[in-house]
């Protein structure tokens, strides 16, 4: 296939790597959710063979691209597998083996992508090498061996005194090869050409090849892996080779880098691994059939629009012009519900890696905790959920580094010794929730306060009228943590701001509750999509603007006498309930209307405590959200934009940033006095 490669254009080897990648981080992703099963289940036989079915597929797909590395890494899985098969049993160092094993092929990926080299895979391989060796079941390389003749070894030893290569090439035969002989031939014949073919198992020559699944080479050459992966593999007559480091020692050979593992960077991005979204057969149908009939509105008003140029506009023209009207209208509805289900994709996916993180920061902190998912068939905008993994992997860690304490505190004060992380996903109204909560100390409030003023965050003043419930905002504040020690995963203080940050960058927003001694839970809502949505439509003076619907929970109207001044701020009393009144115009300085009636949008963004005063309701409206960014200065303030019917632009606010700014200038003003 490597061959083949070369016969591509740009265009099409852009489309292959595409599919490749997409793929190979998609099948890595299954193996690792396999084995973190198979940790917990190991007799379950079903898994152990998707965790080989999974790693034979991507060492094939690996070779046949040229991404030996990865291959070798692959079939040293297998032989770690072999030797479980044998035991019959899984303990927590092979679980250990097999996950850095896909860390590493992970980085692997992410470095072919942009033709980078840095990772060297020799320390995996050594921990490999010598697990099969403690266990007593030599490798399929080791068997392989074992036959050879006397004449074979000695030409081994020859290869190797004159610092010759010595690779294990093992190619299958494709399907539709129908003479292996003469295949054999060729692949020995291009060998030749570069090295020495030492030994051939079974005989390239012996006519009894036509009945094997495969050859294995013994070659000495020149030549590094890479470009050895080049020359064997011949179309229609390999479907996939496999090559390996014969000679222990020789590691060497697979252009190492500099830098260890662990000095890899973990936060390099995959230009691949999102772009490739797959859909249910039957959303894509239903989609087809409405193009059907958009096609024949479409022919509908075609036919109408010659007969009002023949002069024929008489009202039964008119009465075909309003039902094809309607008839589109509802074909456009249908095709734009039925898109919008195409990119909703299970919320499930931005979790799989979280049972991983917690496991390896338990390791290393010594605490035991178990995470539960529940609800990760809910489905959500693909584009919300290719962005949540970071933000919940923030989350994740920060409940095992601060909120889970050491089994043997957690046992004197009667609890279990293992924690428990639990992630709840479910729709409420036209929004998704995804709460995550713990049963660790819960967020220390005083300490948290104590901390805010040592970082001149806040003020002692400031600090003395916050209530509980305030005050536990305060961990979204940068360089804030309650961390006394500083560890790979706690302590600096970042990482709440940035989880809060991505989430209102989704158009999202974050609560967070905490009862001491029994936890800590945050509450994310996103809406459904970011593409399209309903929204209220309002003015301000001459402007425009619209909300999203999910985030108004009521409307009221208001003239002045109902509105009261506290302590200088406006607010507004609704069934006894006090609510607190931001005046738009004001606060965005534009030139409102004379007072006499307005309206005050009561808002759901965490408590219904909070109020936009706008001047006009216009309506309800379905509107597509534009970003603003490409073309002007990104504000957290502004949501998206959107175009309305008559062409007007309308800008869709971002209720919950524009409160934090409100309250944080308000707070400037009361510091500065």
């Amino acid at each position: 296939m490597t061959n083949d490669l070369e016969l591509l254009s740009k265009d099409e080897l852009e489309e292959l790597k595409r599919a490749f990648y997409s793929q190979a981080y998609e099948i890595i992703t299954e193996i690792q959710d396999s084995v973190m099963k198979f940790e917990e289940a190991a007799e379950d036989n079903e898994i152990r063979q998707s965790i080989k079915r999974g790693i034979h597929t991507l060492k094939g797909d690996s070779n046949s691209f040229g991404l030996t590395s990865i291959g070798t890494l692959c079939h040293k899985m297998e032989d770690v597998l072999s030797c479980v098969e044998k035991k019959g049993q899984i303990d927590r160092e092979t679980i250990d083996l097999l996950l850095n094993s896909i860390d590493t092929i992970n980085k692997l990926l992410v470095e072919s992508e942009s033709g980078k080299n840095e990772t060297d895979i020799k320390d995996t391989l050594y921990k490999i090498e010598n697990y099969i060796q403690r266990e007593n079941i030599p490798s399929k390389q080791e068997k392989k061996r074992s036959v050879f003749t006397e004449y074979e070894r000695t030409h081994i030893k020859n290869a190797l005194k004159k610092g010759l290569n010595l690779y294990e090439i093992e190619a299958l035969f494709h399907p539709l090869c129908g003479e292996k002989n003469a295949g054999a031939l060729m692949i020995v014949q291009k060998l030749t050409k570069s090295g020495e073919v030492i030994v051939s198992k079974p005989d390239f020559k012996d006519s009894d090849i036509n009945n094997a699944e495969k050859i294995t080479f013994i070659f000495a050459t020149k030549l590094s892996m890479k470009s050895l992966a080049s020359i064997v593999p011949i179309g229609g007559i390999t479907s996939n080779v496999n090559i390996n480091i014969y000679e222990e020692n020789k590691v060497t050979t697979l252009e190492k880098a500099e830098t260890s593992v662990e000095a890899v960077t973990e936060n390099k991005i995959s230009a691949y691994r999102n772009k490739i979204l797959r859909i249910d057969v039957s959303k894509v149908d239903s989609l087809v059939n409405l193009v059907g009939e958009l096609i024949i509105g479409r022919t509908m008003i075609d036919q109408i629009t010659k007969d009002m140029e023949n002069g024929s506009i008489d009202n039964e023209v008119i009465n075909r012009l309003s039902a094809a009207n309607i008839y589109l209208e509802r074909t456009v509805s249908d095709i734009q519900k039925r898109a919008m289900k195409i990119r909703m994709v299970p919320v499930k996916y931005a979790f799989r890696l979280l049972n991983k993180i917690a496991r390896d920061i338990c390791t290393e902190s010594g605490k035991s905790a178990r995470l539960y998912i529940h609800g990760g068939d809910i489905e959500l905008d693909k584009s919300i959920v290719d962005l949540l993994e970071e933000p919940m992997a923030h989350i994740i860690r920060n409940m095992v580094a601060h909120g889970i304490e050491d089994p043997s505190y957690r046992k004197s004060v009667g609890k279990p010794e293992e924690g428990t992380i639990t992630i709840n996903a479910y729709y409420e109204a036209t929004q998704i929730v995804v709460s995550i909560s713990d049963n660790g100390k819960g967020i220390e409030i005083e300490k948290l306060k104590k901390r805010a003023i040592e970082k001149n965050i806040l003020k002692a003043k400031e600090l003395e009228n916050f209530s509980d419930s305030n005050a536990i905002n305060l961990i979204f504040q940068p360089g804030l943590s309650t961390s006394d020690t500083v560890s790979g995963t706690s302590g600096r203080g970042i990482g709440m701001d940035i989880v809060k940050s991505a989430i209102e960058g989704l158009k999202g927003s974050i609560e967070v509750g905490s009862a001491p001694g029994k936890g800590t839970t945050f509450n994310l809502r996103f809406p459904l999509t970011l593409a399209v949505i309903k929204s209220l439509l309002f003015e301000i003076g001459d402007k425009t603007f619209a909300l999203p619907i999910s985030t108004v929970a009521e409307v009221a109207s208001v003239t002045p006498v109902d509105l009261k001044t506290i302590d200088g701020k406006a607010i507004f009393i609704l069934r006894d309930e006090i609510i607190s009144v931001l005046q738009i115009n004001e606060f965005f300085k534009i030139k409102g209307d004379s007072f006499k009636k307005k309206f005050i949008l009561i808002l759901d963004i965490g408590k219904k405590n909070t109020g936009f005063l706008v001047d006009r309701l216009i309506t309800q409206q379905e509107i597509v959200i534009k970003t603003v960014e490409q073309n002007y200065t990104p504000s957290s303030l502004i949501a998206g934009a959107s175009i309305l019917g008559n062409g007007k632009i309308v800008l869709i606010l971002n209720a919950a940033a524009i409160f934090k700014k409100a309250v944080e200038e308000e707070r400037r003003k009361k510091a500065d006095i």
